[in-house]
């Protein structure tokens, strides 16, 4: 079972970041799953290992059409992907420590970030690309 499920809702217009967010929630997903199951140490490692080259990858992805694009909120939204990758690497350094709870405080977070950035944040930027006709830009 599904703790996220994709839905139109997510989708900001822009066939290729939508399917990178779609890996993100599949992540998030087998994350659950591993604190379900009672294997959070593993699914702790899996995601933060993925995460690092999520956001990489996909925020200079973003980034980079943003700026081709023009787009007037690039350095707002650069500031708020830095707040998820500091996030992330601060759960990693914490991870390394031995912290427990860890797997649940990285879901909690990534379900507020794609609840609260992809659907309000990534949204917008996702309606100012396609109105440059960036819908299937990759």
């Amino acid at each position: 079972m599904a703790i996220i499920t994709w839905k139109k809702i997510y989708e900001t217009g822009i066939v290729a970041l939508d399917n990178e967010h779609q890996g993100l929630i599949s992540q998030i997903n087998k994350l659950y799953e591993a604190i379900r199951d009672k294997h959070e140490e593993e699914g702790l490692e899996a995601t933060l290992t993925m995460l690092e080259s999520y956001t990489v990858n996909h925020f200079q992805h973003e980034e980079k059409l943003m700026a081709e694009y023009h787009y007037p909120g690039l350095a707002d939204h650069q500031k708020s992907h830095q707040e998820l990758i500091d996030a992330v690497q601060d759960l990693k350094q914490r991870a390394s420590s031995g912290k427990d709870e860890l797997a649940r405080e990285l879901l909690k977070l990534l379900r507020v970030w794609v609840l609260e950035h992809i659907l309000d944040v990534d949204k917008k930027y996702g309606a100012f690309l396609e109105s440059r006709g960036g819908r299937f830009i990759s």
